[in-house]
């Protein structure tokens, strides 16, 4: 084998051993990428938590102890009260405002891909318990973002505008 042969053979596998290093420089740069975006994604996740948390606390904290309150929790999600009882209704109100937070927390945590799907589906299905009641469909609104308004709407059956039921879901 001649000199300019075997420098030919060692430039050859020194191309080679630099192209695999930079392969795995850049195999190393995008999978640090993929940590930081699922590390962002966490700490997103975890403060939406936590100021649900605390919301959740806050409007809860007035129901511990409620003698309304218990007889309310026992009825369902949507207990039959009296209306017309201020009371009850701002007791159910305030029971609410707390049902509506944790959707919206799971809900959040959904989008971020931190719950499974199958996992939603029973917070979805009860979520639209209250979307879908034209009684409690306006506190839901104000109470919840634009996206999972959207979402609710597009997941509705119900149409609250005074057109009745839709036969399927948008």
């Amino acid at each position: 084998m001649s000199s300019g042969t075997r420098t030919a053979r060692v430039i050859a596998l020194a191309d080679i051993t630099n192209m695999l290093g930079m392969l795995g420089i850049i195999g190393s740069l995008i999978f640090v990428g993929i940590e930081v975006q699922q590390s962002q994604t966490i700490a997103i996740a975890s403060q939406l938590q936590s100021r649900n948390d605390a919301l959740m606390s806050f409007y809860s904290t007035a129901l511990e102890g409620n003698d309304i309150a218990l007889k309310l929790f026992e009825g369902g999600l949507i207990p039959d009260i009296d209306w017309s009882n201020d009371d009850e209704r701002v007791v159910f109100f305030a029971i609410t405002r707390v049902r509506i937070i944790s959707y919206l927390n799971a809900y959040d945590q959904y989008r971020l891909g931190l719950i499974p799907e199958d996992t939603f589906e029973f917070t979805k299905n009860r979520a639209m318990v209250f979307y879908d009641d034209c009684r409690t469909r306006p506190l839901m609104i104000q109470r919840v973002t634009v996206d999972f308004a959207e979402f609710l709407e597009g997941h509705s059956i119900v149409d609250c505008s005074g057109s009745g039921t839709r036969s399927a879901p948008r």
